[in-house]
C-alpha cells in the first residue's frame, strides 16, 4: 500500500510536470527540427535501378521496468530498458515510441540514397514481391535499445521536487546497430558493397527539456548512423558497382 501511494505521488508529479512537454510520439524522417536529408550527393548517377527492402529484424527482446525503485529512499535510480520500445504495451508516456524500425529505417535509407543521386532510380519495396531492378539493398537491424534512467536523488518521492526545480530527472540512451549490403538483383549471395554501423546517443531528461525528443532521438540516431554509410557508398559505387551494371 505504501509503495502504491509513493508511485501515485510520482505519477501525479509527472502528469503535472510533463503536460505539454512530451511533443509528438510519431516517427518522422528526416528528423526534426531541421527536417533535412544528409545533403551528400554523388558526382554522377549510375544508370541503374536499386530496390531497398525492409530490414531483417534481429533485435533482442529484453524488457526491464524498474521505475518503482525510485520510491525507496537511498536507492539512487530506477531504470527502464526496452530492446523493442515500439512493442511495449501501455508504457509510461515518457517511454512511448510509435514507429516500425524494420520498415521506417529502410524507407529512410531509400530516401537518403535517392537524395544522394547514386542511382538513377531508387525504389522502396514494402510487399511480398520485389519489383524488377538491377540491384537490391538489404539491411539487418540488430539493436534499437532504449534505456532511460530516472533518479529522485536518494530521497524517494520527495526527490521529485528537484525535477520541478529544474534539475535533471535522469537520462536516456538510444542505440542503433545495423548493417547494409548491396547485391545484384539476380544473385543475393554476391555482395558488392557492405557497411556496418553502431551509433549511440545520450541526453539528459527534465520535465522542461529532452522528453519531447523520445521518438526523434531514433530518427536523429539513424541519420547519424547512415551518414558514414552513404558517404562510403558514394565513394565506392563507381568502383564496385559500375562493372555490374546492365549493358544497354
Amino acid at each position: 500500500m505504501k509503495r502504491a501511494r509513493c508511485m501515485g505521488w510520482i505519477a501525479l508529479v509527472l502528469s503535472i510536470g510533463l503536460t505539454g512537454c512530451l511533443g509528438t510520439r510519431e516517427w518522422q524522417y528526416p528528423p526534426l527540427p531541421e527536417g533535412r536529408y544528409l545533403g551528400i550527393t554523388a558526382q554522377q548517377s549510375l544508370p541503374a535501378t536499386v530496390v531497398v527492402l525492409p530490414f531483417e529484424d534481429l533485435r533482442g527482446r529484453e524488457i526491464r521496468e524498474e521505475y518503482w525503485k525510485i520510491t525507496i529512499p537511498l536507492v539512487p535510480y530506477g531504470v527502464v530498458i526496452y530492446d523493442r520500445p515500439e512493442e511495449i504495451q501501455s508504457p509510461e508516456p515518457v517511454d512511448q515510441v510509435r514507429f516500425h524500425p524494420s520498415i521506417d529505417f529502410a524507407r529512410a535509407l531509400a530516401d537518403e540514397v535517392r537524395e544522394a543521386e547514386i542511382f538513377s532510380s531508387v525504389i522502396f519495396a514494402h510487399g511480398p514481391a520485389i519489383p524488377p531492378s538491377d540491384f537490391v539493398l538489404r539491411g539487418r537491424l540488430y539493436s534499437t535499445r532504449w534505456e532511460r534512467v530516472v533518479t529522485t536523488y536518494l530521497l524517494g518521492p520527495l526527490g521529485t521536487v528537484f525535477w520541478i526545480l529544474g534539475l535533471p530527472m535522469g537520462d536516456t540512451t538510444t542505440q542503433v546497430t545495423m548493417d547494409l549490403r548491396l547485391t545484384p538483383a539476380d544473385d543475393p549471395s554476391q555482395v558488392l558493397w557492405s557497411f556496418a554501423m553502431d551509433f549511440e546517443s545520450w541526453r539528459l531528461d527534465s520535465p522542461y527539456y529532452g522528453l519531447e525528443e523520445a521518438v526523434q532521438s531514433y530518427a536523429m540516431a539513424l541519420q547519424d548512423t547512415l551518414r558514414p554509410a552513404i558517404k562510403d557508398l558514394v565513394k565506392k559505387a563507381a568502383e564496385r558497382i559500375a562493372p555490374f551494371q546492365p549493358v544497354p
